[in-house]
């Protein structure tokens, strides 16, 4: 067993995994296990150690590998155990076998406390150096020195000796072989000993297949009765409710406090002394839900009656869960997973996830296994650390992910190979749309485009535009071609619907012959094509019976609720979905907010509806005076008609506050403001806010934000927080690869792959990485020839840059990109290239600049890692090459506005600034939304599709303008999107509003115009009495 640690991307660690792989591979056969990452803690957690890769081996014993990843110049000198690195490594000395010898001492000084193991094993400590050759080594004479430790070098790694050389070297050689008894207590020490037949035995034993116990006392002798089995139980990993009519003891409960810490233990007492229930004892969930409903949670408001029923349903059972903002809902599904492996005895293998975002993968995945290894902490069953070690290979991924994985497997029934290439086409689609227009034009007179007073690449660029919308709605190649174009007024606008009806009719036959030679996709597709599996029996092909969680199903377009609804139907998936349609706020990517309904109406069998109305996030009196707002918009008096409502929003959806405590001071308020005084205003009251938050306890939320609609708002806010002196952090929606870590990193791959280009290495040199000033004058007497320029760079830096194009020849791409990153010290410099980039700004106050310098240097340090770990994710050994890694990150800057920049954690004192897409699923103590007046009126749009549910047979009508020229369809379809619009804006207040936990400060306009958050707002109050 060879157990990884899930660890972030740092400097090193290509070289650890380097390493660790090729350690895996000699030894996975052999009687052995291993970590990457072992931790250690000294007495009372004073201090902690890390191995980096740890070998236990039956033959050899215990070996500790330290691993450093640094190249022969980067080694300054050795003195004694101390080495000396040079000003581009991110330290400037170290002392890796010291450092390598202490922790073996540590861990062995603990393994032998057994008597049995006391020097019964051999041991090792090693230095593994897997950038540097033993030539290299030779030639600064290191080899010569007598302080200098046993190494394991490059070249060891790639010839295979380096497993001899490590039986060769021992600090301490045992005398015999490990016997029978030794290994498997050896094996105990780390929990290793016969982990599968343990992990069976534990999860196949009927015994086992228990999840929770719910205990229900009026009595205090009824308790005492079963305490003990209860602590037994709670051991064993059962998850335990209390239910009492007195107070459980304080002692017993401070006894068990771990278990509450993790909530295994869940106890509630109530105030009503006359409870009509005998005492009882409920496995599973396994009761008449009238007595939960109707007895135990009116008498136990704490009880969260919700979250036990979606975790305890059978599991058999179609669950649709509808989670209210800040109700737990990933709580719940981990709990979920938990009884699955518990009560059903399934693996995680059998488990599929679903997440919006990466971020949301990242996140379950890390607190899935946080979950099992507390488990494994708190009851020392191995199955736990079974399952955590399975967690890596769980399948949760975005529904893009998902897809893929669906595609791939699928796409020999639609014509393509296993291999699928992802690209844009963005220029093949223009072409394509030019080719049928010229076509078209051959035909008719195209004199008709200067009568109407439009350009021939006008029109291109508006088919261009209606294109991309189609992809967005999801609509597939027969759905396009047959979509109904409409009718126009006179014969003159005949000729521009003919000329959509043609186009529209045939480019996606071409481009799907073109995308079928290449064989590749495009990131519409990896979703789109799916409905082509969704409408036969091809998904049949898939495994069956799996467990499928869907959250945030509230944001799935038609084509991901229509492949939900078909793995249930076909395969027999047992579903879990998980969202909140007020928070359905992605309608612009072809979100549907019905998807709930919808969803319900094809699958077969029947769901299992679960309603979570309990928030942990904000105040109760905060909750209440949002509920009036809320409840205004539900009224069913919007609309052209005055019969709909704005936002889905009942007396079941009203959230009840957990957090019952003292009104905060200021807590809701909205201002008059005007154009004028916002600016001073919106200032005032974050310098409010600061100062509260700096009085309260350290363990509370002191976060502040400013939650705006748009990246553009964002920006002009910051500048108001510039001027005034307050430091600000930016989360915008989809800025990821535009930012500048990528940016630079980009410039890194065109110059790697195209070093005869001026243009690439000339860039490239002048980025942080290598920092180059090269004037320009002294460029251009060459004239813009490459050949010219190129010999004039070697001239006079040498090979600085070449001696990466030779390492290309010897390491992988990734190992090269790592030592330019390592030797060039590009994480030490960025801080001087903002220090240029921001200059002399005389408005910006010095000390806020210094401020942003360093959370912009914070930022490009978390964006290369993330851009880091997304590679290894994205390409294995065989296909991480120069070529794949460069074509996919051009893809990726060229059309993805859906990565979003990894989050740093603001300083007290600084004020995030978030769109209220970024928002989602964070919480502040204070919100503050300054920008209530921008108008989202939808009247700019020239291209509108038909809703599905709108339809009436299967063909789509569309609605399209032109300059003056409108079709039929236009006004009916503009009018019912203008109210969705509406709709949807106001689902983006809901979010942004319910971001609070203790203040909400609305910045509202004195003059409210139409189409805004202001005028939503506004009509709310104007129904609802609050005191200012």
């Amino acid at each position: 067993m060879f157990i990884e640690g899930m660890v972030e991307y740092r400097p090193g660690i290509d070289a650890e995994r380097y390493v660790w792989k090729k350690v895996k591979s000699a030894f996975i056969e052999r009687e052995s296990f291993g970590f990457l990452h072992f931790p250690m803690f000294k007495e009372n957690h004073a201090s902690k150690r890390e191995i980096d890769i740890l070998l236990v081996d039956r033959d050899i014993g215990v070996t500790v590998i330290e691993v450093k990843g640094i190249n022969i110049k980067q080694i300054e000198g050795i003195q004694g155990h101390i080495w000396h690195f040079t000003k581009d490594y991110y330290a400037s000395k170290g002392e890796p076998f010291n450092q390598a010898e202490q922790q073996l001492n540590m861990l062995c000084d603990d393994i032998e406390k057994k008597d049995s193991l006391n020097r019964a094993f051999s041991k090792r400590a090693v230095v593994a150096l897997p950038y540097i050759t033993s030539e290299q080594w030779i030639e600064r004479g290191f080899n010569q020195l007598l302080n200098t430790p046993f190494i394991l070098f490059k070249d060891d790694f790639e010839q295979g000796t380096w497993i001899q050389k490590l039986e060769r070297m021992n600090i301490y050689k045992a005398r015999l072989n490990l016997q029978d008894s030794q290994w498997d207590a050896l094996k105990k020490h780390f929990y290793i000993r016969n982990l599968a037949r343990e992990k069976t035995d534990e999860i196949k034993s009927e015994k086992q297949k228990r999840f929770s116990n719910l205990y229900v006392f009026t009595s205090e002798e009824q308790f005492h009765k079963e305490k003990e089995e209860i602590e037994k139980l709670l051991k064993e990993g059962l998850k335990i409710y209390i239910f009492s009519t007195f107070s459980i003891s304080k002692n017993w409960l401070a006894l068990q406090k771990e278990f509450c810490d993790e909530f295994q233990l869940q106890v509630f007492q109530t105030k009503e002394t006359n409870l009509s229930v005998d005492t009882r004892i409920i496995q599973d969930g396994e009761v008449e839900a009238s007595f939960l409903k109707n007895i135990l949670s009116p008498a136990f408001p704490k009880f969260n009656l919700g979250q036990y029923i979606a975790v305890h349903n059978p599991h058999t059972d179609n669950l649709m869960i509808t989670a209210g903002a800040g109700t737990g809902k990933t709580y719940v599904m981990i709990d979920r997973i938990f009884y699955l492996l518990e009560k059903v005895g399934i693996t995680l293998k059998d488990i599929i996830m679903v997440t919006f975002t990466n971020a949301s993968t990242n996140e379950m995945k890390e607190r899935l296994q946080k979950k099992l290894l507390s488990m494994f902490k708190l009851t020392g069953k191995t199955k736990y650390l079974y399952f955590a070690e399975e967690v890596k290979n769980i399948q949760i991924s975005t529904i893009h992910a998902f897809s893929k994985s669906i595609l791939t497997q699928l796409a020999h029934e639609i014509g393509f190979g296993r291999n699928l290439k992802v690209r844009s086409f963005i220029k093949t689609k223009s072409d394509i749309l030019e080719k049928l227009a010229n076509e078209f034009f051959q035909k008719h007179s195209a004199k008709v485009l200067v009568d109407l007073n439009l350009k021939f690449y006008e029109v291109i660029n508006m088919m261009k535009s209606f294109w991309d919308e189609m992809e967005k709605k999801g609509l597939t190649r027969r759905e396009i071609e047959s979509i109904v174009w409409g009718t126009v007024v006179t014969e003159e606008h005949q000729i521009l619907k003919d000329l959509f009806q043609y186009v529209f009719k045939q480019c996606e036959g071409v481009l799907e012959a073109q995308k079928k030679k290449e064989n590749a996709i495009d990131t519409g597709d990896m979703v789109r094509k799916l409905k082509l599996f969704t409408q036969g029996d091809t998904l049949k092909q898939l495994q069956t019976d799996k467990y499928l969680f869907v959250d945030e199903f509230q944001d799935s377009d038609n084509t991901q609720i229509e492949l939900v609804a078909s793995l249930q139907n076909q395969l027999t998936y047992h579903l879990f979905v998980v969202g909140d349609i007020k928070q359905s706020i992605y309608r612009f990517r072809g979100a549907d907010y019905t998807s709930f309904t919808r969803l319900a109406e094809r699958v077969n069998s029947s769901f299992t509806p679960v309603a979570l109305n309990q928030n942990y996030r904000t105040t109760s009196s905060l909750l209440e005076k949002l509920d009036k707002v809320f409840s205004v918009w539900g009224q069913k008096c919007w609309g052209p008609k005055g019969k709909e409502c704005l936002l889905p929003y009942t007396e079941d959806d009203r959230l009840r506050g957990m957090k019952i405590n003292e009104p905060t001071i200021g807590e809701f308020l909205y201002p008059n403001t005007n154009k004028d005084n916002v600016e001073e205003e919106t200032v005032r009251h974050i310098f409010e806010a600061v100062d509260i938050t700096k009085q309260l306890p350290d363990d509370e939320n002191k976060k502040i934000s400013l939650v705006v609609r748009t990246n553009k708002q964002a920006l002009e806010v910051r500048e108001w927080c510039e001027k005034a002196g307050i430091g600000t952090v930016q989360n915008l929606d989809g800025t990821f690869y535009k930012s500048d870590a990528v940016i630079h990193f980009k410039m890194m791959l065109d110059a790697l792959l195209y070093p005869g280009e001026a243009k690439h290495v000339v860039n490239f040199l002048q980025s942080p990485y290598f920092r180059y000033a090269i004037p320009t004058k002294l460029l251009i007497p060459l004239k813009g020839d490459s050949e010219k320029i190129i010999k004039f760079l070697q001239l006079h830096m040498g090979n600085d840059f070449t001696q990466y194009l030779d390492e290309l020849k010897r390491l992988p791409v990734m190992a090269v990109i790592q030592k330019i990153i390592s030797e060039k010290g590009l994480l030490q410099h960025i801080s001087s290239y903002y220090e240029v980039k921001y200059g002399d700004d005389p408005d910006i106050d010095e000390s806020i600049k210094q401020l942003e310098i360093e959370i912009a240097v914070k930022q490009y340090e978390k964006n290369l890692y993330h851009l880091m770990n997304i590679i290894q994710k994205q390409f294995d050994s065989m296909s991480g090459t120069l070529w794949n890694i460069h074509e996919w990150l051009t893809l990726q800057i060229r059309v993805n506005r859906n990565e979003n920049e990894p989050m740093i954690e603001p300083k007290l004192g600084v004020v995030e600034i978030t769109t209220v897409h970024r928002s989602k699923g964070l919480e502040y103590h204070t919100v503050i939304m300054p920008k209530l007046n921008h108008s989202f009126s939808n009247k700019q749009a020239s291209f509108y599709i038909q809703d599905e549910k709108e339809m009436g047979d299967d063909k789509r009508t569309v609605g399209w303008k032109a300059k003056d020229i409108k079709n039929n369809y236009f006004a009916t379809l503009q009018n019912y999107e203008s109210f969705e619009v509406e709709r949807e804006e106001t689902r983006l207040l809901y979010v942004a509003m319910t971001r609070a936990k203790k203040r909400l400060i609305l910045m509202m306009p004195e003059k409210i115009s139409e189409n805004t958050w202001g005028n939503l707002l506004g009509r709310a109050f104007n129904e609802v009495n609050h005191e200012r």
